[in-house]
């Protein structure tokens, strides 16, 4: 083989490495010629303890540089051994994503969570670690004392004394009237009865309970 060749031979491989190494570049290069190094930025507030029994909501504002592939909420209760693992969505067209975990009402086991962005380029964050998560304390509504049993006690009927009064009053003064008509009565005839011995007559009132 000629020196020319052997030449020849070797500038075709060189021009094909490069040329490799150019469309690599240009398949880097094609977010505006620069290549995404930079993550998602996550912003989330943590809520203070909550009410167990309702659908815990969680919020994350996410950005990115060019463009994001997903956020995601890796959630377990206290105790867990594993993450449970639920998509973001994304609220309307702003940077806002939501997810929401069910809760028992009975059991108050806080929820262990953290949050992680990916990008389009593979680049990701986290906000709460897997062995250090964040917590959203979960606390059970006590239930109301339930007020004791009142049974109403039937008071007996007091007797009106000033009825009772007046009905021995009447009753005197009747007497007394009856007494002396038939005293009249006697002293008229000149004679008594033998009920009515002197002329004195025995008179039952009865006076009834008011």
């Amino acid at each position: 083989m000629s020196l020319v060749n052997k030449l020849l031979k070797v500038g075709f491989a060189c021009w094909f490495a490069v040329a490799q190494v150019m469309l690599g570049m240009s398949a880097a290069y094609a977010q505006g010629g620069v290549i995404d190094v930079e993550p998602p930025l996550i912003e989330h507030e943590i809520v203070s303890a909550v009410e167990a029994g309702i659908r815990q909501s969680f919020f994350a504002t996410v950005v990115d540089d060019n463009e994001l592939d997903s956020v995601s909420l890796f959630y377990r209760f206290a105790k867990d051994p594993t993450y449970s693992n639920v998509l973001m969505k994304r609220v309307s067209y702003s940077s806002t994503y939501i997810a929401h975990v069910p809760t028992d009402a009975t059991s108050d086991r806080n929820i262990e969570y953290y949050i992680q962005a990916r990008d389009k380029a593979g680049n990701r964050t986290v906000r709460g670690y897997a062995f250090n998560p964040l917590v959203r304390e979960i606390t059970v509504k006590e239930a109301a004392a339930t007020p004791p049993l009142v049974v109403p006690v039937k008071e007996e009927p007091k007797r009106n004394i000033v009825r009772t009064a007046a009905y021995v009053t009447v009753g005197i003064v009747v007497l007394g009237l009856v007494a002396n008509s038939l005293a009249s009565s006697s002293g008229g005839g000149g004679s008594t009865t033998p009920a009515c011995a002197d002329g004195a007559c025995p008179v039952t009132i009865i006076v009834g309970q008011p």
